[in-house]
């Protein structure tokens, strides 16, 4: 491990630290920012608690409701990507979302600031944003498909209309016109590519199931010459899977070598590095009779039945290297209602559920998504609305309020998994957690 033989500096201490220097710091600064930051905070941990919804989201984020489907946020020439942009580059981000029906709708977008831990950053809109407020969508194309019409719409950005003073944490979120209501909230990052990140990933095996392999990302961050105190400024954050809801400070950090840190999870933190997901493919519905038992095409969209699915047979794919997950884009592909069922193999205990989450609801553990029991057919059924496209998904257990997404997993997959490392430097200057530097890694199971 390479924090062997060095100097290891204990994350608390350098808190504790940072805190009273930040403290003294406040008391010098105008008191109505500070208390803004401070009901941001207060917001967040109240939003947080006892809710299973945000495991793999943030709390932030707004899953959409009917009739809004296939929204998605990708760099404009990565599609299926994570949504990461450079600061003061030509670099864009493409929103992609669809509305069912054919009259068209009027929406509106807006940017928010956060730190680190998605608490709101207190900026105003000014310090981090050029434009004007709220900026239109509308008008939408509508779909060659007609069982049902839908529109599609598309924006780009940073455009002419819009762009972004700082790096950090963002939310975007588009509200309807009309009505007022927040259809969709989503997150994005804008970095600065100041130092340089390289990551490498240790396999360990689980103390809890020797059966499991666990991986523990470590990375060395080559210093900027402008940072002089990286033990009081910096903070580093992990990511697998693109499941921000389940983001992890790294708590080992190595101050030793003055131009770099090293920094890594703690063994007991691991991610589960044979995580697996199911695959969904609804490419020309009509030919898949390996996946689809039966379609019925009298109904608006056609209602589709899936072949069964069991607890622990599954070709597991990688959640790493951006593949084609998704809706498909073109305007010919239908919308169509999914019933799935599944064999969870036994019978549960009181209090026990299963919940359906893919990328077809944003990885959102909801009620709507909870799956209930059909005596005749002896299995879990659940239906989705959803394009013609790729998706990957899990059946997830919750046991009285606790999630377990490994409970139906083959325990043997070797499936690749996407990691991201975050450096960010808190800018006692202006006030705001500056995302420095973020790295996009890839490591098998096994």
């Amino acid at each position: 491990m390479f924090l062997r033989g060095n100097t290891i500096c204990n994350i608390h201490l350098y808190r504790k630290l940072f805190l009273w220097v930040f403290l003294l710091t406040l008391i010098l600064t105008v008191f109505n920012g500070c208390m803004g930051t401070e009901r941001a905070s207060t917001k967040r941990t109240d939003d947080q608690s006892g809710s299973i919804e945000h495991e793999f989201i943030l709390p932030q984020t707004v899953a959409p409701n009917h009739p809004i489907y296939s929204v998605e946020l990708f760099p404009s020439d990565q599609p299926y990507a994570s949504p990461f942009l450079m600061l003061n580059s030509n670099d864009q981000l493409t929103l992609r979302f669809e509305s069912l029906g054919f009259d068209s709708q009027s929406y509106e977008i807006s940017f928010t600031h956060h730190n680190p831990d998605w608490s709101e950053s207190g900026l105003s809109p000014d310090q981090y944003f050029t434009g004007f407020g709220r900026r239109d969508i509308s008008g939408g194309t509508v779909s060659r498909a007609t069982q049902p019409y839908y529109r599609s719409y598309l924006y780009e950005f940073p455009n002419q209309s819009i762009g972004f003073r700082v790096s950090g944490n963002f939310m975007l979120h588009v509200h309807n016109r009309d009505s007022g209501e927040l259809e969709f909230s989503l997150p994005f990052f804008v970095y600065e590519n100041e130092g340089t990140v390289s990551s490498t990933v240790e396999t360990v095996r689980s103390n809890r199931n020797p059966l499991r392999v666990m991986h523990r990302p470590i990375s060395r961050f080559l210093l900027p010459d402008w940072l002089d105190q990286p033990q009081f400024d910096l903070s580093f954050y992990y990511t697998q899977n693109q499941f921000l809801g389940k983001t992890t400070e790294a708590q080992e950090l190595d101050f030793s070598d003055p131009n770099e840190v090293r920094f890594a999870l703690s063994q007991n933190r691991s991610f589960t590095g044979d995580y697996e997901f199911r695959v969904l493919n609804l490419n020309n519905v009509d030919q898949l009779s390996q996946t689809v038992l039966d379609i019925d095409k009298s109904s608006e969209p056609w209602r589709v039945f899936l072949r069964d699915d069991a607890e622990g047979f599954n070709r597991p794919v990688s959640g790493g290297t951006p593949q084609q997950f998704g809706p498909n884009h073109s305007m010919n592909s239908n919308y169509l209602e999914i019933e799935f069922r599944f064999d969870s193999g036994g019978e549960l205990n009181n209090g026990q559920q299963i919940y359906l989450v893919g990328d077809f609801n944003s990885w959102k553990l909801s009620q709507k998504y909870r799956m209930s029991y059909d005596e005749q057919l002896n299995r879990w059924i659940q239906s989705v609305t959803m394009k013609e496209g790729t998706y990957r998904y899990k059946y997830v257990l919750v046991d009285n309020n606790r999630v377990d997404d490994l409970a139906f997993d083959t325990l043997f997959p070797d499936a690749q998994q996407e990691y991201h490392a975050f450096v960010y430097f808190r800018d006692f200057n202006q006030f705001y957690h500056r995302l420095l530097q973020v790295n996009t890694f890839y490591k098998r199971s096994r």
